[in-house]
């Protein structure tokens, strides 16, 4: 399983990546800070599960979703953001996502999240 995790602040994204890998020890986690580098890495390498924040500097989250879900129409898109969800709700119910978490998310939060995706992967 492959997993990106992207947010543009450092901290959050690591440790956001720190916590899916006690969750998913075998999986393969990435972490990035620039949309588009997770993107090129989608378009090479692919990916099962994406934990994006919503609000990117120079490269929406929506976008970022939307770009990966054409490369994959079956990844699990689970949005973490500071956003409300009103703000956002109807760009983000457009890309059936797995889950949309609001930061600060606590690790229970995250787990639940990542047990209810909504297309299967295999671990």
């Amino acid at each position: 399983m492959t997993i990106l995790c992207v947010d543009d602040h450092p901290v959050i994204v690591n440790g956001l990546k720190n916590s899916v890998a006690q969750i998913y020890p075998n999986a393969r986690i990435l972490a990035f800070t620039v949309a588009k580098d997770a993107l090129s890495y989608a378009e090479v390498s692919g990916c099962d599960v994406l934990i994006c924040e919503i609000e990117l500097y120079n490269h929406g989250g929506i976008t970022l979703a939307e770009q990966i879900r054409r490369i994959n129409p079956c990844v699990n898109i689970i949005f973490v953001t500071v956003c409300s969800e009103q703000e956002h709700a109807e760009e983000v119910l457009k890309l059936r996502p797995s889950g949309y978490l609001t930061k600060p998310i606590t690790d229970s939060q995250l787990v639940a999240e990542l047990q209810q995706l909504r297309y299967p992967v295999v671990c």
